[in-house]
C-alpha cells in the first residue's frame, strides 16, 4: 500500500473544509506499508499546522491538523512520529507510527469540543477509514494506545466508544455532497485572464480565519462567507497588498474588477473602491463621505475624472484630489473645490 496521497481529496468529498500544507505529499519519515488504524489526538494548546508539519524535534508529527473551526489541514503523507510507545490489539507493540494515520485536533483537552470541530473530527476519521476499507473499530485514541506506557489522555473529553459509534454511522451514511466551491466557480468564468492556478487548494486568510484565497498567474480569487468569491487582477492586488490586503482599511473584495478599455481598472471592496490607471499610476481608493460625494457626481465618468491622490488632512478635515478638481470634507459635508487644495 502506498502513502495516503488521497487524504485531501477524500476529506473534501466528505464535506470537510480542507487545506493542503505546502509539500505535504512528500513529507514524512519513510513510506507506509499497510495502514490499519487511525489515531486521534489533541494538541494540548494552540498548535498550528506548521508546528505539526515541521515539529522542531519530531519533524512530521501527524498527517492531519484539525482546527477548532473544523478546518482540516493535510500536512504530510508519509509516516509521522505521533504515537510513541504503547500497545493495542492488532498493532505491533510500540510500533503504531508505521501502521496508523495521526490526527492532531487543536484543543486543550479540557475546553470542550465545538460542534464544528467534533463533527469534522468524525468525518475525517470516517473518510479515512472508508478509503482504507476499515471500520470504526480501527479508530483509537492516543490515550487508549499510550495511556499506560506514557500517561497520555488525549483526546481529552471524548468518550472513544461513543466517538467510534458516530464514526461508524458516518461511514455507513457516506459523504455529504460537497458545497459548491465558489473559488472554483469564479475560476471557470475568469480563468481566461487569470491563467494557471499556482496554489493547490485554498489558503486561509483574514483575522477571523474565515477567508480563503487562491493564487493564479495573473491575479487572485478571494472568498469570504459574507462577500462570496471575487477575482482580483494583479494591478489592483498590488495596490491592495500595500494596504495589508483584507486586514487593512479596504477589507475584502465585494465585486469583480471592471476594466475600462485603454484607461485602467476599478474594483469595489468592503470599505472602498480602488482605481488604478494604466501605465505607472500607483493607484488610489475612494471611501467614506468623500467617496459618496464622488459617486454622486458620476465617479470616474463624471466631471471630476479619476482620483489622483488618496485622502489627506486638509483644513481640519479631509480632502482628496481628482483629475479635474478636488473634494473636501467638513462637518457640513463633502463639497466641491474648483482647484486642487494645498495643504
Amino acid at each position: 500500500m502506498a502513502d495516503p496521497v488521497w487524504l485531501a481529496d477524500v476529506l473534501r468529498a466528505e464535506g470537510v473544509e480542507t487545506v493542503e500544507y505546502p509539500g505535504w505529499r512528500d513529507r514524512g519519515h519513510g513510506d507506509f506499508g499497510q495502514i490499519t488504524h487511525v489515531m486521534a489526538h489533541h494538541t494540548g494548546g494552540n498548535a498550528s499546522p506548521r508546528s505539526i508539519a515541521e515539529h522542531p524535534e519530531l519533524g512530521l508529527s501527524s498527517q492531519i491538523h484539525l482546527a477548532r473551526n473544523g478546518v482540516a489541514t493535510v500536512v504530510g503523507a508519509g509516516i509521522a512520529w505521533h504515537a510513541g510507545p504503547g500497545d493495542w490489539p492488532g498493532i505491533p507493540t510500540d510500533d503504531a507510527n508505521r501502521v496508523s494515520i495521526g490526527i492532531e485536533a487543536e484543543n486543550s483537552g479540557t475546553e470542550g469540543w465545538s460542534a464544528a470541530q467534533y463533527w469534522a473530527y468524525v468525518k475525517v476519521c470516517a473518510a479515512t477509514c472508508r478509503q482504507l476499507g476499515l471500520g470504526a473499530d480501527r479508530v483509537i485514541g492516543h490515550k487508549e494506545w499510550a495511556g499506560r506506557s506514557q500517561g497520555k489522555w488525549d483526546p481529552g473529553g471524548i468518550d472513544m466508544d461513543a466517538f467510534r459509534q458516530d464514526v461508524q454511522q458516518q461511514i455507513n451514511r457516506g459523504p455529504t455532497p460537497p458545497a459548491v466551491n465558489q473559488i472554483d466557480e469564479v475560476q471557470k468564468v475568469a480563468g481566461f485572464w487569470l491563467g494557471e492556478r499556482e496554489t493547490p487548494g485554498e489558503m486561509i486568510c483574514g483575522s477571523d480565519g474565515a477567508g480563503r484565497y487562491a493564487k493564479f498567474r495573473a491575479g487572485y480569487i478571494y472568498w469570504h462567507p459574507r462577500f462570496g468569491a471575487h477575482a482580483v487582477n494583479m494591478r489592483i492586488f498590488e495596490y491592495w497588498a500595500g494596504l495589508n490586503w483584507e486586514n487593512g482599511p479596504l477589507g475584502y473584495p465585494v465585486q469583480g474588477h471592471t476594466y475600462v478599455a485603454g484607461v485602467g481598472d476599478i474594483q469595489a471592496f468592503e470599505r472602498g473602491v480602488v482605481f488604478r490607471k494604466l501605465g505607472d499610476d500607483p493607484g488610489h481608493h475612494v471611501h467614506g463621505v468623500i467617496g459618496d460625494a464622488y459617486y454622486r457626481r458620476g465617479a470616474e465618468t463624471g466631471e471630476l475624472g479619476w482620483p489622483v491622490s488618496n485622502e489627506y488632512e486638509y483644513n481640519g478635515g479631509r480632502a482628496q484630489d481628482f483629475e479635474n478638481g478636488s473634494l473636501a470634507w467638513h462637518p457640513i459635508g463633502a463639497v466641491r473645490i474648483s482647484t486642487p487644495p494645498t495643504e
